[in-house]
């Protein structure tokens, strides 16, 4: 009879030490403040990204230039194969191009196909907020550590992408609640391992991992003026 009570016991207290979300130290405040900014230096990562929508899960496979604000993808709707649930896709900092092909990762060179452009949409979107969300996250400056210190952000864990130790942050709540709950999962570097953040009125936070990359984006002229 006393199995069960000390296996109890013994989830309990591991339960009991597990370590809880908590304000930010001054190192980690500074770590986070540098994120855009690490971006900013890299120039071009390579993205995949996971992004629930109303519409069916949006699968992107390609790159992003944190310097130039621009983005270049292979898309995808997850669990569909017909011609129109995939394409290329390409956006700045206020508009999208879209152009349907077979190809779900970015093709290089661009090709030279029909491409449909649009302003991106500032609500009802996930995709165009997982697009804008992604452009936006290089800066030629760091944020300020001390309004970090002030707001709402937090430590929450320690975990691991593959071999790689990280940290995840939680960004400071924002006024607008479709771009809140950011989260940054940041390696001892602080270089950018995996953002999630929540989009619209979904539930299921849309995922993007980084990796480096060296080769630029190449815009395309709808995209260029």
């Amino acid at each position: 009879m006393r199995k069960p009570a000390l296996a109890l016991l013994l989830v309990l207290t591991a339960c009991s030490t597990a370590p809880s979300p908590r304000s930010l130290t001054v190192p980690e405040a500074e770590r986070l403040a540098l994120v855009r900014f690490t971006n900013y230096t890299t120039g071009v990562s390579a993205f995949t990204a996971s992004v629930p929508s109303a519409g069916g899960k949006l699968v992107l496979d390609g790159r992003v230039d944190f310097v130039n604000h621009l983005g270049y993808a292979g898309m995808r709707t997850d669990g569909r194969d017909d011609k129109f649930s995939q394409g290329l896709v390409q956006w700045n900092l206020g508009r999208m191009a879209f152009a349907m092909t077979p190809s779900t990762k970015a093709v290089d060179p661009v090709p030279v196909v029909d491409w449909q452009v649009r302003n991106l949409q500032e609500r009802g979107s996930e995709l165009d907020g997982a697009l804008r969300l992604l452009v936006n996250l290089g800066a030629d400056r760091p944020e300020n550590p001390q309004l970090l210190l002030q707001s709402s952000a937090r430590w929450l864990r320690s975990e691991k992408i593959g071999d790689t130790a990280v940290d995840v942050f939680e960004g400071p709540k924002q006024k607008d609640a479709a771009d809140a709950r950011v989260r940054y999962w940041l390696d001892s570097d602080g270089k950018l391992r995996r953002l999630e953040a929540k989009l619209g009125n979904q539930e299921e936070l849309a995922v993007f991992d980084f990796t480096d990359s060296k080769q630029p984006v190449e815009v395309i002229p709808p995209l260029a003026s």
